[in-house]
């Protein structure tokens, strides 16, 4: 005769997720502000310099915009 041991019994517990208040920055690794060491993330306007290169290149370069997280400086990587 088999013994029948009884089922564990585990508490559920769920988290609630609010998915409308998480903001998802891409990081730029490799390069800190220069100013307070802080990360650079993408920024998503383009610089009148940046504007300026790509135009002058014909399109060959691809400036990016980025801002540093803590100081709110803006970097324009070529």
């Amino acid at each position: 005769m088999p013994l029948l041991l009884p089922a564990p019994i585990f508490g559920i517990a769920v988290g609630l997720l609010d998915l409308d208040k998480i903001i998802i920055k891409r990081n730029f690794f490799g390069i800190r502000c220069t100013i307070c060491g802080g990360n650079l993330v993408v920024y998503p306007k383009m610089s009148f310099a940046g504007r300026l290169a790509k135009i002058a290149s014909l399109g060959k370069l691809q400036p990016e915009c980025y801002e540093c997280e803590a100081c709110k400086k803006r970097y324009t990587l070529f």
